[in-house]
């Protein structure tokens, strides 16, 4: 725990070591020789953290993501909706992290409901996202939906929902969802001391108008899959947005919602990594979520009737290897010998700590240097 009262769960340290370790021996190694027996170039390839903290850990699994998304959506038009609450709440769900699944069953619930009157199977995906553009945690839900439903004969219906009814039934669900948590089970912030005030602040908060935002339809599948992309995998805040460390503070750029303009806050550099670490999802909890005929129940065996009523042509899923995303990104070949030309060839692999063994050299990390 720091002096600032911060208590660090044990996935906001496992994210922190491997990040530090990230570009390190100690996450394991690849070692290369050059092919030409009279170049004694040699080279070493570390391993990857995979940490979702991790600026290029996470802008390669936003790559894969994106490139699998693109080969297995239907090609349609997508809505997108954006659910959000009032600013009070977020402190609440960040406290009760157990809750933050529900959001996702609540939000899909309201479409799949409509479209079981209307007896059609819909297919949309959903993201959780925490954080706002000041890192504070803003708990938020961006859904994606096709354009069309799935109805008992095979034929595909486009299907459409009453806007406006979405905002009360998400508030609804929402609130019925706190109001039926255990107070005893639950943890408040220090502004709410008892039953009484908990319950005002419920029902202030029922009063107020909730932001459902529904954007307009994206025209393919590529837009969706970069839209959600930039959700996903990448850390909270890209490295280009640090613009300054100055006595111990750090200036970050923001973009402004209200005033529409970019903005410069400073925080502390403990403020700022408190910040970050907050959102690092508990062990195991996924993000993404499915659902409809593209779940993983259905879609085996839905979305071949779905592609070829499209008239849509499906290829093999392309991996993003290492070589190609650095030839993309750097336009230099890694595995080309930097000296003579030749090619590279593997001599052996260097297995890496455990995580274990990571955590408890946290500090020697710390002071480590990416190769």
């Amino acid at each position: 725990m720091l002096d600032s009262g911060h208590k660090f769960r044990s996935i906001e340290l496992e994210s922190a070591a491997k990040v530090l370790a990230c570009g390190t021996t100690v996450t394991g190694a690849k070692h290369y020789g050059c092919s030409d027996p009279s170049c004694t170039h040699t080279k070493v390839i570390a391993l990857s953290c995979k940490s979702r903290l991790c600026n290029s850990c996470g802008q390669k699994a936003t790559e894969q993501w994106m490139c699998v998304q693109k080969e297995i959506l239907p090609d349609c038009s997508w809505r997108h909706l954006t659910f959000t609450m009032p600013s009070v709440l977020w402190k609440i769900f960040q406290l009760n992290r157990h809750l933050l699944g529900d959001l996702f069953r609540i939000s899909s619930q309201i479409l799949l409901q409509t479209a079981k009157k209307k007896k059609l199977i819909i297919g949309m995906f959903s993201a959780l996202h925490t954080y706002g553009r000041q890192l504070n945690f803003n708990c938020h839900i961006h859904l994606s939906l096709a354009e069309f439903g799935l109805n008992q004969y095979g034929d595909l219906v486009p299907f459409t929902f009453p806007f406006k009814d979405l905002m009360s039934q998400w508030r609804y669900l929402v609130i019925t969802l706190l109001r039926q948590q255990p107070l005893s089970q639950l943890i408040l912030p220090e502004t709410i001391v008892d039953e009484l005030a908990w319950k005002k602040v419920l029902n202030d908060c029922y009063n107020q108008y909730w932001q459902v935002k529904i954007a307009k339809k994206t025209s393919h599948k590529s837009h969706t899959a970069k839209y959600l992309g930039s959700y996903l995998k990448k850390p909270p805040i890209a490295g280009s947005r640090l613009r300054h460390y100055v006595d111990e503070n750090v200036h970050i750029d923001y973009l402004d919602h209200r005033s529409k303009t970019n903005k410069t806050m400073a925080l502390s550099h403990e403020e700022l990594i408190l910040r970050v670490l907050t959102h690092v999802p508990e062990k195991h909890f996924k993000m993404l979520r499915y659902y409809g005929f593209m779940s993983n129940r259905l879609r085996g065996e839905l979305l071949d009737i779905i592609y070829d009523k499209l008239d849509q042509k499906v290829g093999s899923v392309i991996r993003l290897t290492y070589a190609a995303m650095m030839k993309s990104f750097t336009n230099q070949e890694p595995y080309v010998c930097i000296l003579c030309g030749s090619a590279m060839r593997f001599l052996g692999f260097e297995r890496g700590a455990s995580l274990s063994q990571i955590m408890f050299h946290l500090r020697k990390l710390a002071k480590l240097r990416p190769i």
